[in-house]
């Protein structure tokens, strides 16, 4: 598993708060990248890391850890029955498009227990946001993280940093939803992403 890098740390709100709306307090100043990724690799990127799916699987039910990335994503989980163990959501869909009211809503009863609020640039992966998925990883509680930017690279932090057998499922624009079953050789392919990406 990558090393944890200690630096600013997410600011964690009351059960219930997150609401894509508002902050209880200031967001904090821009957090140092520690990943970015290269122009060369946006191709790579942007091709799915595992199969397309239509429809959510019914086996995600029996899982003891699945993981979110994007605001679809989480929704379509949520109403399959399924409540994630991490939901990574930044309030809107394919960059700028916002969430109805109504979705909103939906996205902020899932996970309420613990909502942790980060920043992170397009491209990037903030050491605030990569501390955020290690903390759930660790702790194993049910957590919203709520990304003040975008959550586009956050798979990868996901995949470098959850433990082996966790469904990972991230949507795949104008395919569906991919569905990735995290163990050694997918957290390799991840690292090695990672490590092309990687700040000095």
């Amino acid at each position: 598993m990558a090393g944890v890098h200690r630096g600013a740390r997410p600011r964690e709100v009351g059960a219930g708060k997150g609401d894509g709306n508002s902050h209880s307090r200031a967001l904090r100043p821009a957090r140092a990248v520690m990943y970015r990724m290269l122009p060369a690799m946006s191709a790579e990127l942007s091709q799915p890391l595992g199969p397309v799916l239509k429809t959510v699987p019914t086996s995600l039910r029996e899982s003891e850890c699945v993981v979110t990335v994007g605001d679809r994503t989480t929704l379509a989980v949520a109403e399959s029955g399924c409540e994630p163990h991490l939901a990574i959501v930044d309030f809107k869909t394919h960059r700028h498009q916002q969430l109805s009211a109504d979705e909103r809503q939906a996205l902020a009863r899932i996970c309420a227990d613990r909502v942790l609020r980060v920043r992170n640039p397009a491209g990037g992966i903030t050491r605030e946001l990569w501390d955020a998925v290690a903390s759930t990883a660790e702790q194993r509680t049910r957590t919203r993280i709520e990304v003040d930017g975008e959550e586009d690279l956050a798979t990868l932090a996901v995949l470098a940093l959850c433990p082996d057998d966790s469904q990972v499922l991230y949507g795949q624009p104008g395919e569906g939803l991919v569905h990735l079953t995290l163990g050694p050789e997918l957290r390799q392919r991840a690292r090695t992403f990672l490590d092309r990406m990687k700040e000095n």
